[in-house]
């Protein structure tokens, strides 16, 4: 009898050790699964990082310099798309500047610059000259070039200099500008705006025509000069409506006030962008 009666305290024991080994696999076996899980999920979380991620190249040029010698420095990084050219370039060098409501402008990098001596700095990102301040850039595209680049601006002073040493006659001189505005928020077949052609005299500013053609909105800064805000009652800094302006098919690297009218037939257009 208590040979039957071990035997059936030995089974049961079995059983219910058997029982209770159960959960125990099934934790393990869960515990397995969500390695697994959170393995494939980082691999896509770093996969997905990667792929956000873009190469882009900046180079500093010096053009006071010999050709041979402009090419200050080059460094390349691996950036956040989305990422502002200022963001990265105070990564690469150090940077001085001055912030407004426009956005950063640049006095020096790497101790290049030089306001009292008209050496100002300028980029491009992917041979293209920027329309926006350096903090409202994004770099969205891989195996960008980002190039800055330092410059003298002395053409006015020269400008002055020359037109004292010319005769009455050709101060007399007058040229023919055509003025065009265009307003890119608009559909392509109804971007012109207006169009007006001038009779000036050569040497006349971008503004002083500008002026004459139609109502403008501006402010003024001693160091920079002029900074159109509206043409026609068009422009708003809320919604980052702003006025960009080319002459003669190449974009202005100086305030409107400070660049001069000198070829007969030159064809001035300014331009509203939203950025």
């Amino acid at each position: 009898m208590k040979k039957k009666i071990l035997a059936v305290v030995v089974a049961s024991a079995a059983f219910m050790g058997l029982f209770a080994s159960q959960p125990v696999q099934k934790q393990y076996v869960q515990a397995a699964k969500n390695t697994k899980t959170a393995k494939k999920t980082t691999k896509k979380t770093t996969k997905k990082a990667k792929a956000k991620q873009i190469s882009v190249t900046y180079t500093l040029k010096d053009t006071t310099k010999a050709k041979n010698k402009q090419t200050v420095a080059k460094k390349t990084f691996k950036v956040k798309k989305g990422t502002s050219v200022f963001t990265v370039l105070k990564k690469a060098w150090k940077v001085n500047y001055t912030k407004s409501s426009y956005g950063v402008f640049i006095t020096k990098i790497k101790g290049l610059g030089n306001e009292k001596k008209k050496l100002y700095w300028t980029y491009t990102v992917d041979g293209k000259m920027a329309k926006v301040a350096a903090d409202k850039q994004k770099l969205t595209k891989n195996k960008s070039k980002v190039v800055f680049t330092l410059k003298q601006y002395v053409q006015a002073a020269k400008n002055t200099k020359t037109a004292k040493k010319t005769t009455k006659k050709a101060k007399a001189k007058q040229i023919s500008v055509t003025y065009t505005l265009k307003d890119t928020t608009k559909a392509k077949n109804k971007q012109t705006l207006a169009k007006k052609t001038f009779k000036v005299k050569k040497g006349t500013s971008v503004f002083t025509v500008l002026k004459k053609a139609w109502k403008v909105n501006y402010t003024k800064s001693s160091k920079y000069g002029v900074f159109i805000t509206k043409i026609k009652g068009l422009g708003d800094e809320k919604k980052k409506l702003y006025w960009t302006y080319t002459v003669d098919g190449k974009m202005a690297e100086v305030a409107v006030d400070k660049q001069k009218l000198t070829k007969n037939k030159s064809k001035v257009v300014f331009t509203l962008k939203q950025y």
